[in-house]
């Protein structure tokens, strides 16, 4: 099982990079093969165009932008497992997952108004959302979101993971309760 996690926030070894590090290492040991996507590392990042020319094709993404997005289509297209990581920024993801999440609309081929296919269909879909706020503070936002996409994009099962009140990676290594709770999560990922 291939497990591809998209994480969206700018920093590297935050929050949402600490818990989700526990959740793949976890998802890893029962036996996935792991790829993470820094979003904010990719080169190049451009908004989605709303141009349509990926309308034009049917088999593949069809996005004309010429940047890093191209290869992780590649990388959502091969994996079995999409995991979104994202912290709370305003309610909703950080900002460098919702330029993905835009550019996610090539994987959409429209044949009219309600009728459609999502080259992603099938596939599982997950998020790691952390929060230094509570749950309902702006993660069940995010994870909404997220749940929709999920549901949009038909994929086969969809599960989320919120850390609420977190503070910083050192805190967070400090929750045994949160731990295991993540660690369990990477289980789930694979089973």
């Amino acid at each position: 099982m291939k497990i591809l996690a998209i994480q969206g926030s700018p920093r590297d070894e935050g929050n949402t990079q600490t818990v989700l590090d526990v959740v793949l290492t976890s998802a890893k040991a029962a036996g996935a093969d792991i790829e993470v996507i820094h979003v904010f590392n990719l080169r190049d990042l451009t908004g989605c165009m709303e141009c349509f020319s990926c309308q034009r094709t049917s088999d593949g993404p069809g996005c004309p932008l010429d940047d890093d997005m191209q290869e992780l289509f590649v990388q959502a297209l091969r994996a079995d497992v999409v995991v979104w990581a994202t912290p709370v920024f305003c309610w909703t993801v950080a900002w460098p997952l919702k330029m993905v999440m835009d550019r996610f609309y090539c994987l959409f081929k429209f044949e009219s108004a309600d009728q459609y296919r999502c080259l992603l269909e099938g596939k599982k879909m997950a998020a790691v959302i952390t929060a230094g706020g509570g749950e309902k503070d702006g993660a069940d936002l995010v994870d909404e979101t997220l749940r929709r996409m999920a549901h949009f994009s038909r994929s086969r099962s969809y599960a989320s993971f919120i850390a609420a009140h977190v503070q910083s990676p050192e805190s967070i290594l400090a929750d045994q309760n949160l731990l295991k709770r993540a660690e369990a999560f990477g289980r789930e990922l694979v089973g």
